[in-house]
């Protein structure tokens, strides 16, 4: 099965099928979703986020949470979500951008 969703998510996203579609298509919540794309990731697969970010963030917004990422010492979402908070981002939106920032640095 999770090889199976895998393979579903690398393909819809190839497809640029928005993430909630995706997510329901798997009977999955948008957090699970990310969770199996940060397995994903990890593994080494590289998967274009593009655009779902665009949907959810502006470009001055995607800048700055990578700047953070860039700048910090862990990738933690919690410690993110504490020193961004004056930005109101949610967590979704916190964890979208660091498998972005995963994919174009490296784990």
């Amino acid at each position: 099965n999770k090889k199976s969703n895998k393979i579903y998510i690398i393909q819809n996203v190839d497809k640029k099928i928005p993430l909630d579609t995706i997510a329901k298509n798997k009977d999955l919540r948008l957090d699970e979703l990310l969770e199996e794309m940060e397995t994903i990731v990890a593994s080494g697969t590289r998967l274009n986020l593009d655009y779902a970010i665009d949907d959810m963030l502006d470009e001055d917004e995607q800048d700055e949470v990578i700047d953070y990422f860039r700048s910090c010492e862990t990738s933690s979402l919690d410690l993110a979500r504490e020193e961004l908070e004056d930005s109101d981002y949610n967590w979704e939106q916190l964890k979208i951008m660091r498998l972005k920032f995963l994919v174009e640095n490296g784990n």
